[in-house]
């Protein structure tokens, strides 16, 4: 049995479009395959040939066996690639992804249209390149891809053409695009609504950043040119075929098995990345329990010293945490407390939070300008979306527009990162009180720093203090 023989409802339409979009089936391999050894031998694959941030790799090797499975998830995970400028190696990690990945089809750029009914009718691995160029003012698109990652709400509904079956032909009514049966609905003027699907794994591919509601959805990968010293080979080296034969008996072998796990989510992980994760982590236990089972194991290429299990909520814990570290929200709200702090009030002007922010100017919240200058009408343009407005306030016998800080105290809580709360401290925290300060941290794992409201009022008075 092929691969996309699982659970495939519409195989006849499936196996009609793939052959025409060079869709190659996989023929599963001869024998059983050890799943430590195959994540090993897919992230060796992977650093051979690209070089990718930390858990990167583990990432993709993940990811890769993840598209030979998704159908037996309810969530699809994304795999977003980003780069700060040309010549990073985006296009050569999809080129790689291309040769190892299920059922892949590569575009560098696609209409809505084509986008589900490709999925529709392929089930393919959709790659996508250059998203940069299409996806700014593609709201359709965008919004498709924002859907498109869950089986539950992947669907788009369209008007399509009836087509009409010769005289004495039975079986399905379709509607001309690839949708039957219970996807189509038909009307009496000629047109059907046809439920089309959205849902496959992909991996989109920017210069710059992925629209936000987008990059929340993906496995964020950030790349960066490689040093003189970082080697890869080329990627006309590569030979995929083993290892995508390897993939699908795999996940032939163990259908059962993935299709009914239920993995441990690591507490940190917001209930986005849990869902993104959570078919990972399912494979990752997987070939982390048939390892530990196998006397005769081989495995000691790359990770397997410490589980894939262990590597996987790693490789989780550690991209999702460089995402939320690198979201200029979280610095802006942390430099707008600090504007309060310094100014040791409950209560600020629109301008002199302006003056105070300027003199910041250098982190990382600043791409949200574009190159402009910071002015309260910016201010109050980036705050309204959280659902803060500026007030009229009075302050010392002066009225005008501006800003009360226990408005900021719930944003605090759900967009600044850990990262950027342990910035803060050392910000504003006294030397004489940090190595006492750091033991009780270590004692208490971070407990006392969860309820950040809290804390962000202990720095307060600290800085008080000074």
């Amino acid at each position: 049995m092929k691969i996309n023989e699982i659970e495939n409802p519409k195989s006849n339409i499936v196996n009609t479009n793939s052959s025409a979009l060079g869709i190659r089936d996989v023929e599963p391999w001869h024998e059983p395959v050890n799943g430590a050894e195959l994540l090993d031998e897919l992230a060796a694959t992977v650093r051979r040939f690209v070089v990718l941030p930390n858990w990167g790799t583990e990432a993709m090797a993940l990811w890769i066996l993840h598209t030979y499975a998704f159908e037996l998830r309810d969530v699809s995970a994304y795999v977003g690639i980003e780069s700060p400028e040309k010549r990073c190696g985006k296009t050569t990690l999809l080129g790689l992804l291309s040769e190892l990945v299920n059922r892949p089809i590569v575009a560098a750029n696609i209409s809505s249209p084509a986008f589900f009914r490709v999925i529709e009718e392929t089930r393919p691995t959709l790659l996508i390149d250059e998203a940069d160029t299409f996806l700014q003012g593609n709201d359709e698109l965008r919004g498709i891809l924002n859907s498109g990652y869950a089986k539950t709400t992947a669907f788009v509904v369209r008007v399509a053409n009836e087509t009409k079956q010769p005289t004495g032909t039975s079986g399905a009514h379709t509607d001309g695009n690839g949708a039957s049966g219970a996807d189509v609905n038909r009307k009496s003027d000629g047109t059907r609504l046809a439920r089309f699907s959205s849902w496959c794994p992909k991996a989109v591919a920017a210069i710059g950043r992925l629209p936000e509601t987008l990059a929340d959805r993906c496995i964020l990968v950030r790349m960066q040119r490689k040093t003189v010293a970082e080697k890869c080979e080329r990627l006309k080296n590569l030979g995929g075929e083993i290892l995508r034969r390897k993939c699908a008996r795999f996940i032939q072998d163990h259908a059962d098995q993935i299709q009914s796990a239920q993995p441990s989510i690591p507490e940190a992980l917001n209930d986005r990345a849990a869902d993104i994760w959570e078919p990972l982590f399912a494979l990752a236990d997987l070939a982390g329990s048939l390892q530990s089972d196998d006397i005769n194991s081989k495995s000691a290429i790359c990770n397997s010293k410490q589980s894939w299990g262990k590597i996987a909520r790693d490789a989780a814990l550690g991209l999702t945490a460089a995402q939320q570290q690198s979201h200029p929200i979280g610095s802006f709200l942390v430099d707008v407390m600090l504007a309060f702090m310094a100014a040791q009030t409950e209560k600020l002007f629109s301008r002199d939070m302006v003056t105070r922010l300027i003199i910041r100017e250098l982190r990382p919240w600043t791409e949200m300008l574009r190159g402009r200058q910071l002015t309260e009408l910016k201010v109050a343009q980036i705050l309204r979306g959280y659902g803060i407005r500026p007030r009229t306030l009075w302050i010392d016998g002066q009225t005008a527009k501006g800003y009360v800080r226990s408005d900021f105290e719930p944003l605090f809580k759900r967009y600044v990162p850990q990262s950027e709360m342990d910035a803060l401290r050392e910000e504003v925290m006294p030397e004489s009180e940090r190595a006492a300060y750091e033991r009780r941290q270590q004692e208490a794992e971070l407990r006392a720093l969860s309820a950040r409201t809290g804390n962000l009022m202990d720095m307060a008075r600290m800085l008080g203090r000074r």
